[in-house]
């Protein structure tokens, strides 16, 4: 049977920028995952139509699940990522 690692408690935070645009941060045990989205990018992609913001959104998902399964050590899925937004632990 597989040993079952401790939660970490998961937190997303916002904050402003000097430019005075906001970014959203995600906190693993209170250490800062380094992983961003270019806002920018994201709203051009979406302007070229549907099929262009699934697949930004898709490639945002994939990227986001390999870092913080990379940062946990162990394989998370969007599913559980959700979950810890809900509760605050992964």
């Amino acid at each position: 049977m597989k040993e079952q690692q401790p939660k970490k408690k998961f937190e997303v935070k916002f904050r402003i920028l000097p430019d005075g645009t906001m970014e959203k941060d995600v906190f693993i045990d209170g250490e800062r995952l380094d992983y961003s989205i270019s806002i920018n990018d994201y709203l051009e992609a979406s302007k070229m139509g549907p099929q262009f913001k699934h697949a930004v959104q898709d490639d945002i998902v994939k990227h986001f699940t390999n870092s913080v399964s990379e940062f946990l050590g162990r394989h998370v899925t969007i599913e559980e990522i959700q979950e810890a937004i809900k509760t605050g632990w992964i």
